[in-house]
């Protein structure tokens, strides 16, 4: 049997595995889900169990489509899972509450990967790696970029099923209009489409911003169109920055990299575009953008890429059939196109320290992530999870969920993922962020005065977690490759 989670493994942490391959015990099975329910039998053949039950804190948005998962996992094992539901914003805070309670009420944590270096210096999680020593799971399906981002300072700890990473539509049937191609190539210079960089999306975001009642290209638009929609509010602006940065937010040492040119730039792009946004932008999240592009009244979003799905499915629609997938747009960098896509979510599992079952719980978490069953996850008409292997490109649900053009674009998409700030402290990083950004976009402050200001604030969130050890886990995620960039 191919050892196909030790290669793996190998290729990510250089060999570092955390147990002795030639002891490892591998589980009998010819696929990594076979290997999941053979395992789970065994532990409860030599711990005597008898109608186990494992709980897993949720994000509420998979309460309707987790179920038909473990219904059909504990059909196969007998083992049945119960449910703790809260919002995704909720959550990170119950886990570092576990952390400190220590109740063993959870065996699972589901959240997005950002979670994990505050969970584990808490002493909240398990890694994984003896047990996908036994199970061995398979991601080599899977773009580098997001394997990587499973690992933490060497160890696995997070199983990801979500390629939650950020692309850009467009509206199809608004670029075929009579005269628009031509009228804005005159204009720009080149043919309206998927832009190559943010600069060419705010051209099209320009172009396309249309009043209430003007008549432009035979057509009488009977509401405001916006040219662009996007994230912009507090706990959401630094999730799509690094589209616009291209690089690293901090070098060897930890010192920012925001007070340069290169940050200060990109500052500027990230607000220049808000002007074509609707006005209460600061204030929206997914539950506000998603209707809004639904509705026909943009003609841009960069989002996740469930909003294609959201924009298809949903029964009042406006857009469907009418999205273009479009590769993240790039700046330019020294001279060179760079692309970074964030992984601005990722839904994806964890197990507890405190869980009375963690061996048990692991199995069910390569199972419903592994390759086959993980692909059925993706297809579930009401499920959030999102295309992240190359194999989702001939599955037939996952075809009809999304469309053949945004399954290629999405996977092509994640060559250029880019993990969010894998730190101790990520949130306090991220909290200065975006509050010196809202002062940008309010023009109540330039960009230049908010780079130095997030540059010190940072400086005082490493020093207060503590700076050699920041270095040292920084260099470890750089080198590990989750960032794409390195010094």
């Amino acid at each position: 049997m191919p050892r196909v989670w030790l290669i793996v493994l190998m290729v990510l942490v250089g060999g570092s595995l955390g147990v002795t391959p030639a002891r490892a015990e591998v589980l009998p099975g010819a696929t990594v889900e076979e290997r999941a329910v053979n395992g789970a039998k065994e532990y409860l053949k030599n711990n005597n169990l008898k109608n186990p039950a494992l709980t897993m804190l949720m994000i509420s948005l998979f309460k309707n489509a987790m179920p038909t998962f473990t219904k059909q996992w504990e059909d196969l094992t007998g083992v049945k899972m119960k449910f703790v539901e809260y919002g995704y914003t909720d959550i990170p805070a119950k886990i570092m509450a576990e952390a400190v309670a220590k109740t063993g009420e959870y065996d699972i944590f589901n959240q997005f990967p950002s979670v994990v270096p505050d969970a584990v210096g808490a002493g909240v999680l398990i890694p994984l790696d003896e047990y996908a020593a036994k199970g061995q799971p398979d991601f080599s399906s899977m773009e580098e970029p997001l394997r990587a981002q499973q690992m933490y300072n060497g160890k696995f700890y997070f199983s990801l099923l979500d390629g939650d990473h950020l692309l850009l539509l467009l509206r199809k049937d608004l670029l075929e209009l009579p005269g628009v191609k031509e009228e804005f190539q005159t204009k720009y210079g080149w043919e309206p489409g998927c832009p190559e960089t943010v600069q060419h999306w705010e051209q099209l975001a320009e172009f396309f911003h249309t009043k209430k009642g003007q008549t432009r290209w035979g057509k009488t638009f009977d509401r405001d169109l916006y040219g662009a929609l996007g994230y912009r509010s507090l706990n959401f602006s630094s999730r799509q920055f690094p589209v616009y940065f291209g690089g690293l937010w901090f070098d060897k040492d930890m010192k920012p990299r925001i007070n340069t040119p290169q940050g200060i730039q990109a500052i500027k792009q990230f607000a220049s575009i808000v002007k074509y946004m609707p006005p209460d932008i600061q204030g929206w999240g997914t539950p506000q953008i998603y209707p809004f592009w639904a509705s026909g009244q943009a003609f841009s979003v960069m989002a996740f890429p469930s909003i294609v799905g959201f924009g298809n499915a949903n029964s009042e629609s406006k857009v469907k059939g009418q999205q273009l997938s479009c590769l993240i747009p790039g700046v330019q960098v020294s001279g060179k196109l760079v692309r970074r896509s964030p992984q601005a979510a990722g839904t994806g599992y964890m197990i507890s320290r405190y869980s009375k079952h963690p061996e048990l719980a692991y199995y069910f978490l390569q199972w419903l992530t592994g390759p086959t069953k993980g692909d059925e996850a993706i297809a579930h008409p009401q499920g959030f999870w999102d295309p992240m292997r190359n194999s989702n490109r001939t599955h037939e649900g996952i075809l009809a969920k999304f469309g053949q053009q945004f399954v290629e674009v999405t996977l092509e998409n994640t060559k250029h993922v880019t993990s969010l700030l894998m730190l101790p402290g990520n949130e306090e990083y991220f909290n200065v962020f975006d509050k010196n950004l809202a002062l940008v976009m309010q023009g109540n402050t330039t960009a230049e005065e908010a780079a130095k200001r997030i540059e010190e604030e940072w400086n005082k969130v490493t020093d207060d977690v503590g700076r050699q050890e920041q270095i040292t886990l920084w260099r470890n995620g750089v080198e590990s490759g989750i960032y794409l960039d390195k010094f």
